[in-house]
């Protein structure tokens, strides 16, 4: 199921996705960003759940065109072990419309059991004509 950004309001959740955490995905992750594997054995990287976290978002509600990733803030809780579970939940915070750009800020939540990771993310893309029209 996908989920169209300029339907988003305050309060819509998206559907929760699990996303396996495995040894294959922290080496991937790690040749990506060139950070050192001897590092990361035993726990993720942070800074990886919240790129999964992202990608679990696109993955359910692909961005439209001209939309602009403007924010970003994680908090990190408490470690997840490689080989874990995770679950990843998405909640739209605030939406609002301001001179023909819809704003959307969506609180993301990481953690199998236990959160460990919490974050918001702000994205903004501008309203196709139709629905610029109708917001006057």
């Amino acid at each position: 199921m996908t989920v169209d950004f300029h339907s988003l309001r305050r309060g819509d959740r998206l559907p929760p996705t699990l996303l396996s955490v495995g040894a294959a995905e922290v080496r991937a992750y790690l040749a990506a960003t060139g950070e050192p594997e001897e590092r990361w054995t035993a726990i993720a990287p942070p800074l990886a759940l919240g790129a999964w976290a992202i990608a679990a978002l696109l993955a359910e509600m692909p961005l439209p065109q001209g939309a602009v990733h403007s924010a970003q803030e994680f908090e990190f809780l408490a470690p997840v072990p490689i080989g874990s579970v995770v679950s990843v939940t998405l909640q739209v915070v605030q939406q609002s419309v301001r001179q023909g750009t819809n704003i959307v800020v969506f609180e993301a939540e990481l953690g199998a059991g236990a959160t460990a990771l919490r974050g918001r993310a702000t994205v903004a893309a501008p309203l196709p004509v139709a629905l610029e029209a109708a917001a006057r």
